[in-house]
């Protein structure tokens, strides 16, 4: 910079003092005149050799830019040497201006990177800004130029503030339009060029009105411009800029708008004092400037609404699987509520939390959980309708909301949901093995008829359900009110005419839900007797329905015979049980547990008088668990209060009766307050579930045989 400026005052110097001798002007006007311009060249080189993508390719097209100026002015000097009257008007030297401007043009284009105006609005500000500037370089610089007529000499003359014009213009629109990333060095050249603009000018207007000398002041005006493409080249090199120089930050999206008011009544007030009128070019300038800032409008607003509703939805959307996240959950549940009431519709939820997920995050990794979760999502957003609402509650839970699903319904989906999620493992790159997953499923449901629904009581029964599913042995769906049949007991997976079967004997003997709480229980004691899974599922599966032989005696009951607490005796019940597992279900598995469950550990038991460690583990835990719900039919323990005189009842058949070991683990769940007491029947008889088609039509055949 300081070379540069003590450049421009030593030629200064020399042009003042040397304009009495002819010789030494021309010297100084022609030969030390090039001199920065030779520079200029040697270090564009320079910069190209370190600068890289498109600022190394505009810096490789200025090295042709200055070669072509070099070039027009060395043969504009030897002109100047050879004929007395200089170069003519066009020569050589003048193809090789124009080429350096061409050139220069798409170099500056390319080095401000006019891909940062890909944005639409970017593009409109860039090309408001530049038809402002354009319009004041026409009417300051281009307009006074214009020849009366047209001749080869007036039209080169013509071209060098057009050039300029257009490169000071794409350089202004670039930079007021808010563009970032613009090299400096490449908004030097731009400077430089501007400036050459004036000078271009000042060079017509002097050749309209009188001969162009080498001593001419003019000519300090492009040694500015050779000066300000040296610093432009040295800053290049030295930042070695790329694609990603330094950004300008401020927010100048106001200037376009500006820009082009300025341009119209600057225009106006220059044609109001010159001429006296609006002149053609003003108006065309201000209907295209007005156009453009009514499109501009236009699309600013589209953007503004593009970018409001990208806010809200990154809001909304859980970014890891895509599904809405809980806040927009709690919002839509208020909206559906309120609507349910308004159209008397029920309202149902589904909380779906996957089971050990922990072990798949501390086995494989976070990156194996958060693809699992990823397809966990699609699976369940391919099971549920479009009118319902699924999100991602946080962690490995998912909600699903369903607007007007009664509880049954509610239910089929739940089941549904977990069906799909334990039958397919999922497959992860980069993991041997498929990754297995089964989840714990809540259903709540509520009814407008009860009164205002509750979200927040909705929420949190759909969450102990799901707690009550996890205690239950997960992989299961768990109801807050009423059950489906497909769902009466998800750790059986018996079929549902086998559940109902089980609950009416209960009801037959008594009010009691003893059929359930054993087969929980069973669950539990299995469990802390450290039994692996499938045989605390299979221990809680027969302890369902352990009690179905019981279905014989029962029929032959008289209708006048009281109904009373406890099990009547039925010597042939365990093995008629065990029949009907087989034959109705096909469950062998279940049937020799059920038919044992009335041995005793002494060998005094029936119907097979088995002993000890011959008796399945399965039916020793059934065997207590039933003692007790016997023991506890009709004297349900208060909250807070100690085990009852009934405990004693058990430990007394210790080693005789029950398996010490059995015995022992289910009353350590006794004292520890783990074990519920089985519920009353409250709601009424529900309706046996459907017989299949092919049964009902052999049942038909049989009767018409008879």
């Amino acid at each position: 910079m300081l070379a540069g400026i003590a450049w421009v005052v030593l030629y200064a110097v020399l042009l003042r003092t040397t304009r009495d001798s002819p010789a030494a002007s021309r010297l100084v006007g022609e030969v030390v005149y090039l001199v920065p311009i030779a520079a200029a060249t040697a270090l564009a080189v320079y910069a190209a050799g370190r600068t890289r993508q498109r600022v190394g390719t505009a810096w490789r097209l200025l090295i042709v830019s200055n070669s072509l100026w070099l070039i027009g002015e060395s043969t504009w000097a030897v002109y100047s040497y050879l004929s007395p009257d200089g170069a003519p008007v066009p020569s050589f030297a003048d193809a090789a201006y124009l080429l350096s401007y061409a050139v220069a043009l798409p170099a500056i284009v390319i080095g401000l990177g006019l891909g940062v105006l890909g944005r639409t609005q970017g593009l409109l500000d860039a090309l408001l800004v530049a038809a402002g500037a354009a319009a004041i370089g026409w009417q300051t610089l281009i307009s006074p130029l214009v020849p009366s007529s047209w001749t080869v000499p007036a039209l080169v003359t013509f071209l060098y503030p057009v050039f300029s014009v257009s490169i000071v213009s794409i350089l202004v629109a670039v930079l007021l339009s808010g563009a970032r990333q613009v090299p400096r060095s490449i908004i030097i050249v731009g400077c430089a060029f501007g400036l050459a603009a004036v000078t271009d000018g000042a060079y017509a207007y002097l050749t309209a009105v009188d001969k162009y000398q080498s001593s001419s002041w003019v000519n300090l005006g492009w040694q500015i411009e050779a000066v300000l493409l040296c610093v432009a080249a040295v800053v290049a090199g030295r930042r070695a800029e790329t694609d990603q120089p330094r950004a300008l930050e401020p927010d100048l999206a106001f200037l376009p708008a500006v820009v082009a008011v300025l341009a119209v009544g600057g225009l106006a007030v220059a044609d109001l004092v010159l001429v006296g009128r609006l002149s053609l070019v003003t108006l065309v300038v201000t209907m295209v400037l007005l156009l453009g800032l009514l499109v501009r409008q236009v699309v600013a607003t589209r953007d503004r609404a593009r970018l409001t509703q990208g806010l809200r939805t990154a809001a909304i959307t859980d970014q890891l699987t895509g599904l809405y996240n809980r806040r927009f959950f709690k919002e839509m549940i208020d909206v559906e509520a309120d609507r349910a009431e308004r159209r008397r519709l029920p309202l149902s939820l589904i909380l779906i939390d996957l089971d050990h997920f922990k072990d798949i995050n501390d086995t494989y990794g976070h990156s194996v959980g958060d693809a699992v979760l990823t397809d966990v999502a699609q699976r369940l957003r391919r099971e549920v309708r479009g009118s319902d609402l699924l999100c991602r509650y946080g962690g490995e839970e998912f909600v699903c909301l369903l607007p007007g699903t009664p509880a049954p319904a509610a239910y089929e989906l739940a089941e549904r949901l977990r069906q799909t999620l334990r039958s397919t493992p999922t497959d992860v790159a980069g993991v041997p093995e498929p990754v297995t997953l089964t989840a714990s499923l809540g259903v709540a449901t509520d009814e407008p008829e009860r009164g205002r629904i509750d979200t927040d009581a909705l929420i949190d029964e759909a969450d102990e359900a799901v707690y009550r599913a996890k205690a239950l042995g997960r992989d299961r769906v768990v109801g807050s009110g009423q059950a489906s049949a497909s769902a009466a007991d998800p750790i059986t997976d018996l079929p549902p005419a086998l559940v109902w079967m089980a609950d009416r004997i209960d009801r037959a003997l008594g009010d009691r839900q003893c059929a359930a709480a054993v087969s929980r229980w069973a669950f539990r004691t299995a469990s802390r007797l450290g039994l692996d899974e499938a045989d605390q599922r299979r221990t809680a599966a027969a302890a369902r329905v352990h009690d179905i032989g019981r279905i014989t005696s029962l029929a032959g009951r008289r209708p006048d015979e009281p109904r009373g607490p406890g099990r009547a005796e039925d010597l042939g019940h365990p093995a008629q049980g065990a029949r009907l597992l087989v034959e109705l279900a096909g469950r062998s598995d279940l049937a020799q547990l059920v038919a044992a469950h009335h041995e005793r550990h002494d060998g005094t038991g029936y119907p097979y008088g088995l002993a000890g460690s011959d008796i399945p583990i399965g039916a020793r835990i059934i065997a207590v668990c039933d003692a007790w719900a016997v023991l506890r039919g009709d004297d349900p323990i208060p909250p807070g209060a100690s085990p009852p005189d009934g405990r004693d009842e058990l430990a007394r058949g210790r080693g005789t009766r029950f398996d010490p070991v059995v015995l022992d683990a289910f009353l350590g769940l006794l004292d520890d307050g783990a074990l519920d007491d089985p519920a009353r029947f409250t709601e009424p008889a529900a309706a046996p579930p459907a017989v299949p088609a092919s049964i009902a039509a052999a049942d038909e055949g049989r009767t018409a045989a008879r």
